[in-house]
């Protein structure tokens, strides 16, 4: 990593492609492995608060976010401290501190923030497996690190606290609901001006192949030649199948099946909308994003 190497590693929600925030070059090499747009940022790893400390300016209500949620699956949006740490050109940085033995080690070892997005082709859906990650990236990075798998299966939730009052860029498992106790004038976004402080909202991301269908439930669709269905219940039996007991489980899932169904050449995909509670707009969130052409 300190010589300018791409190494991709495993956090608690989904696969991440990172280098040296230090080494520019290295930082723009992961948006040519990606074929990822120049504008859209990156989130940058650290293994304590007081790694974020030294990067960024934080208030003291992030600090209690930071203090009750990380390490996590939470990044927050600060105004940048240190001059010297690649933010595509923005002057703030997303920063967050992963719950996950091996990305936790391995950002020890390095010493360095590790400016690090999802491990996909841009557009694509985040990789959760490890079988996967081989697949598409064994010839294109100088490292893959195998250890503890992802458990979440979707990316971490993001809040810009570089404005007041902070603002829900992007919705993860810990949730608007859950947030709203300690941040009660909490916004959601709502334009993609504030989308370009985080990841995963200005562009089509999270997007199989094939066509993806939202379905109320699945017992009333038709079987189609090559097509595939993810949800609680099931009437018919198609190529793939993959059945959720909740939305943990469906957001744990979801980005398999939908790289499932690209290996396997699926031409409709059969979405069922997830259960109402708490984690309802984090999945809808990336079912709708993957629906959008």
């Amino acid at each position: 990593m300190l010589k300018g190497g791409v190494v991709i590693f495993p956090t608690e929600t989904v696969y991440g492609i990172g280098a040296s925030a230090k080494d520019f070059q290295a930082c723009s090499r992961i948006y040519t492995i990606k074929n990822r747009p120049s504008d859209n940022p990156f989130i940058l790893h650290v293994f304590n608060i007081e790694e974020v400390k030294k990067i960024a300016h934080i208030s003291n209500l992030a600090n209690s976010i930071f203090e009750i949620y990380s390490p996590g699956p939470i990044t927050l949006i600060l105004k940048k401290k240190d001059k010297d740490l690649f933010s595509s050109n923005l002057d703030t940085i997303g920063v967050r501190i992963p719950r996950n033995k091996t990305a936790l080690e391995f950002l020890l070892h390095v010493g360095v923030p590790i400016c690090a997005p999802s491990a996909n082709i841009s557009g694509k859906p985040s990789i959760t497996k490890l079988e996967d990650i081989e697949s598409e990236f064994s010839e294109k990075v100088d490292l893959i690190l195998k250890g503890e798998e992802p458990e979440i299966g979707l990316e971490s939730t993001v809040i810009d606290f570089s404005v007041n009052p902070p603002i829900l860029l992007r919705h993860g498992k810990i949730s608007y609901i859950d947030l709203l106790e300690y941040i009660p004038d909490l916004r959601v976004v709502e334009n993609v001006e504030n989308a370009i402080k985080s990841p995963g909202l200005k562009y089509r991301h999270y997007a199989p192949d094939c066509k993806v269908i939202l379905c109320d439930n699945l017992l009333d669709i038709e079987r189609h030649e090559n097509s595939a269905q993810i949800g609680f219940q099931f009437h018919l039996s198609l190529n793939i199948n993959k059945k959720v007991k909740d939305n943990l489980e469906y957001m744990k899932e979801l980005y398999s099946f939908f790289i499932q169904c690209d290996k396997n050449k699926i031409q409709t995909a059969y979405c069922e909308i997830p259960n109402e509670d708490k984690y309802k707009p984090a999945l809808m969130d990336r079912i709708s994003r993957a629906i959008k052409k």
